[in-house]
């Protein structure tokens, strides 16, 4: 396979994709020529998803999200007092309480 993938990416060439650096919407070839998707959650994900959560809160969650996406995770929870939200590859796919 050849070529570039953008989807709003600055043009990364096929082999040099690291998901780690990149948004859930932006999607390339990593060095084994495998098509992934990114794994960072958007900022503004992030805003919609803490939202009404206390500050404190808040700092919790974005220590979550931080940790997973270092660690490559594409599947996590994130939880909080009342529950938690199932993240697939930097989206918010699912919630649950307890």
């Amino acid at each position: 396979m050849t070529g570039i993938i953008s989807h709003g990416t600055d043009g990364v060439t096929m082999g040099d994709f690291d998901p780690k650096k990149h948004i859930a919407e932006e999607a390339g070839y990593d060095a084994k020529d495998n098509y992934v998707r990114g794994l960072k959650m958007p900022e503004t994900r992030f805003k919609n998803m803490v939202h009404n959560h206390p500050p404190d809160e808040q700092k919790s969650m974005r220590t979550q999200v931080d940790q997973a996406e270092a660690a490559g995770l594409r599947n996590y929870q994130v939880k909080h007092s009342k529950g938690f939200y199932i993240i697939e590859n930097g989206i918010v796919v699912g919630s649950g309480r307890g």
